[in-house]
């Protein structure tokens, strides 16, 4: 069964369990370096563990890829897209810049509260919330074994902001919804990035630290690949397992993960096309983003208040409960309303700005809603 034919037959909720899970296993990583220092992580970088962590971002950012071309496909209007992408990252990340800035740190941080806040690192904090990404707050986390980083998490964020800028432009020169002329872009993506990296004499991927940012982009446009392509690509278990084997070993050599975001890809679509009973826990509300953005502080925090329990299945234990009611808070809150706004924005599709995507695409709102 073709990716058309799985989105014709309903609504699929894979792609919600598997965006909290995402989430979620990116707090479980960091518990980590957060417990132990940066040192401490090291250990799941290397092959084979590597294989299994490092899959984690690249399939979030082809998750992305493939849920908002379905966004761009029914709003066909790079403007409106660009607007709805912004109601759903900004807010949220704004909120919790803010709260970091103005509630986490004068009441960790080690200087007078005058300091704290006259100090270059308080005002530049917030550049965070334009993708300008700043890891320090004066004063804070100053013991702890990751040495005074806030949010870790954000690092990620300019990559996202570069691969909606690199969908608009492919939106605007006509060549998303043409599946033969995007097949050429991706691949020749693929082969600047590692051009790129081959002359810098960086190719050669260090077995012990996360992918390159660029190998997160690449992700993406093969998700933006499998949405546009979705009536040709098949969809099964066995190719499925057989995609995840591929993209394990790819993540486990030093060139190959340039690579392997085809494989990542397919085997990051193929669970969000499964059919799970919802829990009325996800049918409450999407928290994956919520989850993703205060997860570190949420850690950094337990570090800092029980210094004599670091120990990574500690963390978890404590870290994982506040953040998820924070990312309850976070949905409730700020998402969900600001949410509402996309009427605003959406207005009538323009068939002048996009060429008109295929029906199936239209009948996609709820899949595409979130994307991340």
């Amino acid at each position: 069964m073709s990716i058309e034919e799985r989105f014709a037959n309903g609504y699929t909720t894979g792609f919600d369990y598997l965006r909290v899970l995402l989430a979620v296993a990116v707090l479980c990583i960091h518990s980590f370096a957060v417990s132990y220092g940066k040192e401490g992580e090291v250990f799941l970088f290397q092959p084979p563990l590597r294989g299994l962590i490092t899959f984690v971002l690249p399939a979030f950012f082809a998750l992305s890829g493939f849920l908002v071309s379905a966004s761009l496909s029914r709003t066909r209007n790079v403007a409106r897209f660009l607007g709805l992408r912004a109601l759903r990252l900004i807010p949220a990340l704004a909120v919790e810049v803010t709260l970091c800035a103005l509630l986490l740190g004068p009441v960790f941080t080690t200087l007078p509260l005058a300091s704290y806040v006259a100090d270059p690192e308080f005002s530049s904090y917030f550049l965070n919330i334009v993708g300008h990404v700043q890891y320090l707050l004066p004063g804070l986390f100053r013991d702890n074994p990751y040495y005074h980083a806030v949010n870790v998490s954000l690092w990620t964020i300019p990559y996202e902001l570069e691969c909606y800028v690199a969908l608009t432009v492919l939106a605007v020169l006509g060549l998303v919804f043409r599946p033969a002329l995007l097949i050429g872009v991706v691949v020749l993506a693929h082969l600047a990035v590692i051009g790129r990296d081959l002359q810098r004499g960086a190719a050669e991927l260090p077995m012990d630290g996360a992918l390159p940012g660029r190998i997160l982009l690449l992700s993406f446009l093969v998700g933006v690949l499998l949405f546009i392509c979705r009536k040709h690509i098949k969809v099964t278990a066995p190719r499925a397992i057989a995609a995840a084997g591929v993209s394990f070993v790819m993540l486990n050599l030093p060139y190959a993960p340039y690579f392997a975001a085809f494989p990542i890809a397919y085997v990051t679509v193929a669970m969000g096309l499964t059919r799970p009973p919802k829990h009325s826990f996800l049918a409450s509300g999407d928290y994956s983003y919520g989850i993703y953005l205060y997860a570190f502080p949420v850690q950094q925090t337990v570090a800092h208040l029980f210094p004599q329990h670091r120990e990574w299945y500690v963390n978890i234990a404590l870290a994982l409960p506040v953040t998820i009611l924070l990312a309850v808070f976070s949905w409730h809150a700020i998402e969900k309303h600001a949410l509402k706004l996309k009427s605003f924005i959406a207005g009538k599709p323009d068939r002048a700005a996009i060429a008109k995507p295929p029906r199936v695409a239209q009948r996609q709102v709820r899949v595409a809603g979130n994307g991340r």
